[in-house]
């Protein structure tokens, strides 16, 4: 999925909200709906159907609306509508639940189809109007009764009395004063009404839906009246009307149901006094207005939902980029700087594998309470999803002010979090893009803050990178590489060179490593240092190395077949592994085939592998191992010394093989090898029983010095450079030696 498309998705739903629910009128937003949702998704036509009418539609000619055709359509019976001019017209539904329960449909010209994130913002429009149309019709209803109960009032001083009662309410609900306080003007208004009898709001509780909480009280201590109030609240709720306890016109208690979304879900109780049908009135319009306040506060929780994330509180990706644009217009405006930062968390996956999801969770939390405090009140924080979370920080005034946030985020995050009776530490990579005074390109401006992000990851992470211009191009030669590196796994354009592993008691070619290069269209061959890390990025390590490990299985088997007839001794051939092919389940048996498919014998395979791959989930690694010992191919630590060095792992860990780092070769000069690394390696491999093999010769003198030291095996450019298959085999079968000996 293009996240710049679903970034204009989502933008555009979040457009479309703010125009539909501005409207006041069910059908008024119905027909905006469609008007709104032609526009966004460039189409001709559009409709809202339901019940085998249309209620509104936008683009039909007029007196000949196609309803048939349309009912079709959102019955799924259709999928094109003939429209007059327009010839065919692809089309897109998606279904309104509540109270519409019909369809949005739209139609446009074309032969393309509607995108995954086109279609996606369809079923999210429906969704805003079916929405926006129940929280419309349900105001209305209740301001309906609301008026219908207060028309009903026989005096005119009751009727005024109750009329300032009930507009306080309503201011209350108006400036969306918090839920308790209206509750609480409600009783004490209803009290006021109702000879001080003691009125009680339940509401019934969300965890226990059998049981009653009662919410707001009109005495500070709710009062014994003899009458069981909880009782008739209970009726009134169950019944879904008004419940009374004693004789008519004299009643002990009354309660009146509250609603929401036309369901009931509580009720307004008076008891205390002697009440008569009117009073009973009275507590109904009260209690319709608790049924507003309820369904506006609820109403205004769906919001709050949909605008932040359930998890942290902090702002959704949603409300992110609707606080952008108005950031940027106003930045545009006013002639001021912002800036955004990407801030991506380093080592989290690792914490939430290994210390559970909860854990997780509760990190991601404090996370964010620690972004907040690096920030302004007037700034925005946002968490966009798993452990990626941005900053909007508006009017910078330079720079230099941005990366001085960013540095406090990272420094705030390396503090230790306590989680869980465990202390977890986590670092954070941001991205840091700034505008230039007046421009206003929200897309762009989350891009380049994006894409430092990626380069602060690249570069070391627990950092933070400033965009440049220059980034992009880079990028775009990251992207052209990524894409030229999947067709060339596609259409094979790898190719095995190898280099010689010297026997240093007789200068004889003992076997070879197999090394990838990518023959690569119109840039020549390529080094391996320049698309594997890449190809471990993005996955494509296995395929490549699978085919490298058949290729050199295969070319050393028809070799070794070829110096049998000579009498010479079979070749081995060195194959390096990523630790993901390691740790894939099937692996061995990948081994296995590539091995039995080539007729090579499984102890002329060396596998090399990495220091680090030991000390990375050591259990499942082990048992990785052990499989492909068990196939009688050897092991090797390949770059021993320069990475987790440890007497444990060799002597736990099924290897053959230690491969001298050629930065401890260099260090040999003059023939001396006493004391050095290098000395202590062979040492080391002699005492366990392993051979060593010296990587990097460059020079007679470290190759003699190697060989004094006891050293088995060598290779580097004194011997040969890697070669392709044609020089390794005319080194190998070359006129008068046969192959069984490099010159030194």
């Amino acid at each position: 999925m293009d996240p710049l498309a679903s970034a204009l998705s989502t933008q555009q739903l979040a457009e479309f909200l703010a125009v539909v629910s501005t409207v006041a009128d069910a059908g008024d937003a119905v027909q905006m709906a469609a008007e709104r949702a032609c526009r966004a998704l460039d189409a001709e036509v559009g409709a809202v159907v339901a019940d085998g009418a249309v209620l509104a539609a936008v683009g039909f000619p007029v007196h000949r609306m196609p309803t048939a055709e349309l009912v079709e359509a959102v019955a799924g019976r259709r999928t094109t509508l003939r429209m007059p001019g327009l010839g065919e017209c692809l089309v897109q539904t998606a279904p309104i639940g509540g109270t519409t329960a019909g369809h949005l449909l739209i139609a446009r010209s074309g032969s393309g189809r509607f995108t995954v994130d086109e279609v996606s913002l369809v079923r999210g429009m429906a969704r805003v109007v079916e929405l926006t149309v129940d929280r419309l019709r349900t105001l209305e209803a209740e301001r309906h009764q609301a008026a219908e109960n207060a028309r009903l009032l026989v005096t005119v001083q009751e009727r005024q009395r109750l009329l300032e009662q009930l507009s306080g309410v309503q201011r209350a609900i108006a400036r969306r004063a918090p839920l308790q306080q209206i509750l609480d003007s409600v009783t004490m208004g209803a009290r006021e009404l109702l000879s001080g009898g003691a009125v009680t709001l339940w509401l019934r509780d969300t965890e226990d839906p059998e049981s009653l909480l009662t919410v707001s009280h009109s005495d500070a201590v709710e009062r014994t009246t003899g009458t069981d109030t909880a009782g008739v609240a209970n009726r009134a709720l169950l019944g879904n009307g008004l419940a009374v306890d004693g004789p008519t016109d004299a009643y002990r208690a009354v309660a009146a149901p509250v609603h929401v979304d036309g369901a009931a879900v509580g009720s307004l109780a008076v008891s205390g006094g002697s009440y008569d049908k009117r009073d009973a009135e009275v507590l109904q319009a009260f209690a319709e207005h608790v049924s507003l306040a309820v369904t506006d506060a609820r109403t205004l929780e769906a919001m709050h939902q949909a605008f932040h994330d359930s998890l942290t509180g902090l702002a959704s990706r949603k409300l992110f980029m609707d606080r952008l644009d108005h950031t940027l217009l106003t930045a545009a405006r006013e002639g001021q700087r912002t800036a955004v930062l990407f801030v991506d968390l380093d080592r989290f996956k690792h914490v939430n594998d290994s210390l559970g999801h909860a854990v997780g969770d509760a990190l991601l939390v404090e996370v964010a309470a620690r972004l907040l405090g690096c920030l302004r009140a007037d700034d925005t924080a946002a968490r966009l999803g798993g452990d990626e979370f941005a900053v909007i920080l508006s009017d910078v005034t330079e720079p230099e002010t941005a990366a001085g946030v960013a540095h406090r985020i990272i420094e705030r995050l390396r503090s230790p979090f306590r989680l869980g009776g465990s202390e977890v530490f986590v670092g954070a990579s941001v991205g840091i893009a700034v505008t230039e005074p007046g421009s206003a390109a929200a897309d762009e401006l989350i891009g380049n803050a994006d894409l430092a992000m990626y380069q602060a990851k690249k570069g070391g992470k627990d950092r933070y990178v400033v965009f440049e211009p220059a980034m992009q191009t880079s990028q775009a030669r990251a992207v052209e590489l990524e894409a030229d590196l999947r067709r060339a796994v596609h259409c094979s354009e790898f190719v095995v060179h190898y280099q010689p592993i010297v026997d240093l008691r007789t200068d004889r070619i003992s076997g070879f490593e197999a090394l990838v290069r990518w023959q690569r269209p119109d840039h020549g061959l390529v080094p391996p240092l320049e698309f594997i890390p890449l190809a471990e990025e993005i996955g494509l390590i296995t395929p490549i190395g699978t085919a490298v490990l058949r290729e050199a299985c295969r070319q050393t088997a028809a070799w070794n077949a070829r110096r049998a007839h000579m009498g010479d001794p079979a070749l081995s051939v060195s194959v390096n592994l990523s630790a993901r092919q390691v740790l894939e389940a099937d692996f061995a048996a990948v081994v296995a085939e590539a091995v039995d498919d080539a007729g090579l014998d499984p102890s002329c395979l060396v596998l090399e592998i990495t220091e680090s791959m030991l000390v990375t989930d050591t259990e499942v690694t082990m048992g990785r191992l052990n499989r492909l010992k068990a196939l009688g191919v050897r092991l090797a630590i390949d770059d021993f010394g320069t990475g987790y060095s440890s007497l444990s792992y060799l002597r736990h860990f099924p290897v053959d093989i230690v491969k001298i780092d050629k930065s401890f070769v260099d260090e040999l000069a003059d023939e001396q090898i006493k004391g050095t690394l290098a000395q202590a390696i062979v040492t080391l491999g002699h005492t366990l029983e392993l051979v060593t093999v010296a990587e990097g010769i460059e020079a007679p003198a470290q190759s003699d010095a190697l060989r004094r030291a006891g050293c088995e095996l060598g290779q580097g450019y004194h011997f040969a450079r890697p070669l392709d298959t044609a020089a390794a085999e005319g080194l190998l079968f070359q006129p008068g030696q046969e192959g069984r000996q490099v010159a030194a």
